[in-house]
This record gives structure tokens, C-alpha cells and sequence, in this order.
């Protein structure tokens, strides 16, 4: 079934709107770390709906499983990582991701996919910028390069758009558990409150993307999860910080 263009588009903006009230009232977030980041991101089955997509649609097609990327990460252990080192990998990793979006764009031509990969890089580069400034010195400005080199050797491979896509929900899903583990480890109220911010808005990535990809909210359990879990979560471990 083909999606509506107008829907996807509605809900990217939606996103936006997210991502710039967060970026504007992070320290107003912080407030939802102690009633837990989980049940923030229990909203993906109301965006959704609220973005007024339609949840009795029909949606059907299917998606390739889980690619190398949550894969590796699954099996890493975490260290005891100190705040500043928890804002440095997080940095890597949101410039890993715009690395993967760009290359991504390459290989996306339908309109709404484009306007969704550009916003999406853009909400990504921000995130970068707020964690580095929380790293301070030890901020590398640098892609994290093993997840570039996960994500892209997905996006190479990539045949069609959906591909393209599903690389790209894999990568959100796994950004939005790598939050959630985080906000377990850190200890400043400030980069709390920010990753708190971030976390809902990677998790509305991946429920846009899921919608393009046509993944259905009624049958599908890992699209629209009850609560946001730190299952494919990324760490510096398995994902170590370049230099």
C-alpha cells in the first residue's frame, strides 16, 4: 500500500516542532528524567496516531531484519564512564549518524523521503553540538567510526529506498536506547536534562521512518514498542570514541 506523502510530511514537522522546543527547554526536561525517559517515549503509538496518519490503515510491505549494527551493539558491556566521556561518545555518535544521513541522501529521490532525511540530519547535528559543548576539551568532532562504518556499509548495499530507510530506522532505534542507557549512567543535572530532550526526538525518528518503511502499529511490537527499552543500545565498548 502506498503511504500518504501529506502524512509523512505532517509528521516530520511534528518531529521538528519536538526537536526545536527541546533544543529550546532542555533544562525544562529534566523533570522527566525522574518519572523515567521510558515512559516519555511510550508516546510513539500517540505521535502516530496524533500526526494523523490513520492507525486503521492497511499498512503492509516488509522490512529487512535488524542489520550488523544493533547486532554489535547488543553484545557490549559498559565500562564506568564518567559524564564527559559519556558527552564525548554521544557526540561521535550523532556525527556518525549525519555522516550516514548524507550518504544516505545520495541514494533517496522521492521528495518526502529527502525532506525527512535533511530535517533529520539537521535535528542530528544539533545534538552533536549540545553534547560537545558538554564534553568541553575532550570533544573530537569526529564520527564515531564504527558506527559509520555499520551504517554505511548498510547504506552501500542498500538496493531501493526502503533499504535506505530501514538502515536508517535501525540506526534511530539504536540511538534512542543508547539515550535511555546513558541517562542510567549520568550524574550532572544539565546533560540529564539535555539527553532527556534528545531521547524522545530519536525515538519519533524511527516512528516516522517506520510509517515510510509501512510498518504496521497494530502487529509490529518493535515498531511501537510500550516503553523505549536499551536493547540495541550503543556504547563506547563496542564503539570506541576516535583518537
Amino acid at each position: 500500500m502506498e503511504i500518504s506523502e501529506a502524512s509523512l510530511r505532517r509528521m516530520v514537522r511534528q518531529v521538528d516542532d519536538l526537536h526545536r522546543e527541546g533544543m529550546k527547554t532542555v533544562r525544562d526536561e529534566i523533570a522527566a528524567v525522574h518519572t523515567g525517559a521510558a515512559a516519555r517515549v511510550g508516546s510513539r503509538r500517540r505521535f502516530l496516531r496524533h500526526a494523523g496518519t490513520g492507525l486503521a490503515l492497511a499498512i503492509g510491505g516488509t522490512v529487512v531484519a535488524a542489520g550488523s549494527l544493533a547486532t554489535a551493539a547488543s553484545a557490549a558491556t559498559a565500562p564506568p564512564l564518567t559524564d564527559q566521556d559519556i558527552a564525548k561518545f554521544s557526540e561521535s555518535v550523532e556525527l556518525a549518524v549525519v555522516a550516514a544521513y548524507a550518504l544516505a541522501l545520495t541514494k533517496l529521490h522521492t521528495p518526502a523521503y529527502v525532506a525527512m532525511a535533511t530535517t533529520f540530519s539537521g535535528h542530528h547535528m544539533d545534538h552533536a553540538k549540545a553534547f560537545a559543548a558538554f564534553a568541553g576539551d575532550a570533544a573530537t568532532a569526529t564520527a564515531n567510526p564504527g558506527v559509520l562504518v555499520a551504517v554505511s556499509d548498510e547504506l552501500h548495499e542498500a538496493p531501493d529506498e526502503m533499504h535506505v530507510l530501514s538502515a536508517a530506522y535501525d540506526t534511530e532505534n539504536a540511538a534512542a536506547a543508547t539515550y535511555l542507557y546513558a541517562i542510567g549512567l549520568l550524574n550532572g543535572v544539565e546533560i540529564l536534562g539535555t539527553t532527556a530532550s534528545i531521547l524522545p526526538v530519536e525515538a519519533q525518528h524511527a516512528t516516522a521512518l517506520g510509517y515510510a518503511l509501512g510498518k504496521d502499529p497494530d502487529t509490529d511490537a518493535e515498531y511501537l514498542p510500550p516503553f523505549q527499552t536499551t536493547d540495541d543500545e550503543l556504547t563506547p565498548a563496542t564503539y570506541p570514541v576516535a583518537g
